[in-house]
Parts: C-alpha cells; structure tokens; sequence
C-alpha cells in the first residue's frame, strides 16, 4: 500500500518536471540552433565517409570508361552513355583520383541538402515538417546507397533541383531557372518539370522558361564544339532502351496478355516516349486547370512521368525524394496533405532498395520474383498517390468554403 502511494506521488510528479525540461529546451532556440547545426554536420561528415568508403561501385563503374573516352579526345557517346553533356564535363575532376566526380557529387548533394535543412527550419510551423524530411532523405536508404555510397549522377541532379527549389520559392526565376538547365544537362528526365516549375496559378513564368533555355543552348553549343553532334545519341540511346525494374512494361513482359498481347505490349514499350509526352501534358493542363501550386504540381508530375517512363531505375526518383522532403515550404495544408500521401511511396523506395543493394544481390539471385514482379506495386502506389492527394485536396477545399 506504502509502495503504491509512493508511485502514485512520484510518477506525477516526474511526468510535470519532464514536461517542463521539454518545453524548456524546445524553447530555448540557442539550444536548438547548436543540436540543429550539430546533427547536419554529423550527418554531412556520415555521408562523406560513406562516399568514401564506398569506393567504386555500381554505375560509377561505367562512368570511368566514359570519362577516360573524354580524356582521350574520343567520343563519349560511343558506349552506353545516356547522359548529357555536363557529365563529360565531370571528367576532368578524374584528376584528382577515381573518386574525385564522386565526391564533388556527394559534396554537391550535402550543400544542397543542408540548405533545404534551413529553409524548413525558417518555417518552424509544423513538426510533422521534419518528420517528411527525415523519412524522405536523412534515413532513406535508397539515398542513403544510391546516392552517397554509389555516387550515382542523379545525385548531382538532385542537388541542381533543390537549389532551384530554393530559389524558385524565394521568387528568384531567373536562378531557378538556371540550375534547373544546368541538371537538364546532366540526365534529360528533368525537363519535364520545366513547366511545372514555371506555374503561377494560370500563368507560367517566362523569366524561368528562358533562363531553362539559355543553359540548355549554351551547354548544346558547348557540346558541339567539343564533340561535334555526338551528343544527340544520347537521345536515341534513352528511347530505344528495354523496360528496367520499376516500370510497369518491365513486369508486364511476362504477363502481355494482360494489355491484349506480345504485340499490344511491343506498341506499348516501342512508343512508350509519346505516352510520357502525352502524360505530361495532362499533368500540366490538370495543374494549371485547378491551380496547383508549382511545387505540388512537380511533384506530382515528376512521379508519375517517372512510372510511365520504360526505364523504370529506381535512381531516377532521388530528386523526387527531395521534392518530396521541400514541400513543407509552401505551407499550406494541401502540400502537407500531399507529403503524407507520398509517404508510403516514400517507404517503398527505401524498403526496395534495401533489398536491392543489400538484402539479396541486387535481387536477380536471392527474391528474384522481386525484381520481376515490383512494378506491379509501384506502378498501382502510384496512382494511390493521386487519388488520395486529390480527394484530400477536394475536402480541404470544402472545408474552406463552409468557413
């Protein structure tokens, strides 16, 4: 009985003090500030480390023989390089040891991502804000291998369109603009966001459309002069590359008579660019219809092109991770609404690449029916997307309209 009364008057006691260390310190903003600095930085030297550590890996293999073309005045393009010409570029930081690209990439991602870290830390609204971005980019392990211990190039990508995330939300077009180019560049995919960054309710910015296009030309006569019109194939070589792992084409290869048969499914993949082209179109008109801010709108956009493209590599949506983790900057219910409705996409992204990279040998020899059979979960997660963002948006509107 002593015992009982002792917990009774202890417990209570120790739940008030705890409470009032907590707000305490949340309040406190110089504590905050120093805890806040100290995780980016450990978090920033962490990744470093694993760049490091990582060594050569995956399609950074592939990388080098591309960049000793370029050292050798030969041409790029004449392998498997799909890429733009800003990646020959990188070439020369091969100077500084195999791993030097890797590390300016790595190096690249962190600034950018420690900007974004202070742009939502400047919101300071909500803190389900930081739960988005932690889930979408400091402990997503397709980011995590991917991009730090693989040192893809959509790592580079990706820090080009948080910088033009950043600028584009501080009105600044023009610089927007110009990083947004400048990752068009590097891998052509990021052209579709062009005019959905661009959106200003049913108007698109023209100061950011033709600062896009200056890069673009500027890096294309660049190109030209260094190694002729070689570059071009690089377009070919995207369009005419077999289904990959995410894509709903790649699955359906076993199973065509689900879309009427082998032939139906060859017309489906062989045209695939004019159903991305097409798709893209009615995410721009949908958008500018309903007024979509410009960064709930890329996001959308950018997932679901990424699903409809053939090449369905799942390092394609590191930029879209980001995207995911920034929309908090907009502040307004629907973009919140729409980071948790990319949650579970979120999730999945990281849950396979665990497997991918470190679960079961890239999956062709361990949980092979993983890797033939994931499209048919990201392809249908997808769409969730969709449907839940839009019903979600139609019952805030409500909401709004009945106050």
């Amino acid at each position: 009985m002593k015992n009982d009364l002792k917990i009774s008057i202890i417990v209570p006691v120790f739940n008030n003090f705890m409470k009032i260390l907590f707000k305490s310190i949340i309040n406190d903003q110089k504590y905050l500030s120093f805890v806040f600095s100290l995780t980016i930085l450990i978090y920033s030297v962490s990744m470093i480390w694993l760049a490091v550590k990582g060594g050569v890996q995956h399609d950074y293999h592939g990388y080098l023989n591309q960049w000793n073309l370029v050292l050798s005045t030969s041409n790029p393009w004449s392998t498997d390089n799909a890429y733009g010409p800003l990646h020959n570029l990188l070439a020369y930081a091969t100077y500084l040891g195999s791993l030097g690209p890797k590390l300016i990439m790595v190096s690249m991602l962190i600034i950018a991502n420690a900007l974004l870290v202070v742009e939502i830390w400047k919101t300071r609204k909500n803190i389900n804000d930081y739960l988005i971005y932690f889930f979408a980019v400091p402990s997503n392990v397709l980011i995590i291998s991917m991009a730090f211990i693989y040192g893809l190039n959509d790592t580079l990508v990706a820090s080009f369109i948080v910088l033009a995330i950043i600028f584009r939300s501080r009105h600044q077009m023009v610089l927007a603009g110009g990083f947004l180019g400048f990752a068009i560049l590097l891998k052509y995919y990021p052209l579709f966001l062009v005019p959905l960054f661009a959106l200003q309710k049913r108007h698109f910015n023209l100061r950011l459309i033709v600062s896009v296009i200056a890069v673009i030309v500027i890096g294309f006569l660049v190109a030209v002069v260094l190694w002729d019109t070689t570059f071009l194939t690089a377009f070919s070589l995207g369009v005419n590359r077999p289904p990959k792992i995410l894509s709903i084409l790649s699955v359906l290869r076993s199973y065509p008579n689900l879309v009427g048969g082998p032939e139906v499914l060859s017309f489906l993949i062989n045209k695939n660019v004019y159903f991305v082209i097409t798709v893209e179109i009615f995410i721009i008109f949908v958008s500018w219809k309903l007024r979509l801010n410009w960064l709930e709108a890329s996001v959308l956009g950018l997932l679901i092109v990424l699903l409809t493209y053939k090449v369905g590599h799942q390092q394609f949506f590191i930029p879209w991770l980001f995207m995911v983790a920034s929309l908090p900057l907009v502040n307004t219910e629907s973009a919140r609404r729409l980071a948790w409705c990319c949650l579970p996409f979120v999730f999945f992204l990281s849950i396979f690449q665990w497997g991918y990279a470190y679960g079961s040998v890239l999956y062709p020899d361990v949980w092979g029916e993983v890797r033939r059979h994931v499209g048919f979960v990201s392809f249908p997660l997808g769409l969730l997307i969709l449907i839940s963002y839009f019903i979600a948006r139609k019952n805030i509107t409500k909401v709004d309209k009945s106050d």
